[in-house]
């Protein structure tokens, strides 16, 4: 009697917490993340504006890639993400300026 108890409050236990997990895991779904909308409607933005791709912004993007690997390996603002050769400078100016990354040849 006493053994049953136990293993319905295990199984209990074991039950909420697989739930707590699923629900977590749920929380945190592309699909519901909105940092990655805001990352959509910035590579949309800029795709729009159709920014030049000269020499010189493709020599300081590639600096800034070589200098912050992180950045260069980034879906939206890297070598191969969707914000192209733009994606170096968006970075620096949306976020890499206030972490104190450096922009240029410095």
């Amino acid at each position: 009697m006493k053994l049953s108890r136990i293993k319905a409050g295990a199984a209990l236990l074991l039950l909420l917490v697989s739930y707590a997990a699923y629900a977590q895991g749920w929380r945190q779904a592309p699909l519901l993340d909105p940092a990655r909308a805001e990352r959509v409607a910035l590579a949309e933005r800029v795709i729009r504006e159709e920014k030049t791709d000269d020499a010189a912004e493709r020599i300081l993007a590639e600096l800034y890639w070589q200098r912050y690997p992180d950045v260069a390996e980034s879906p939206v603002f890297g070598r191969q993400g969707r914000l192209g050769i733009q994606g170096a400078r968006e970075h620096y100016q949306r976020h890499g300026r206030h972490e104190g990354r450096v922009w240029g040849l410095d």
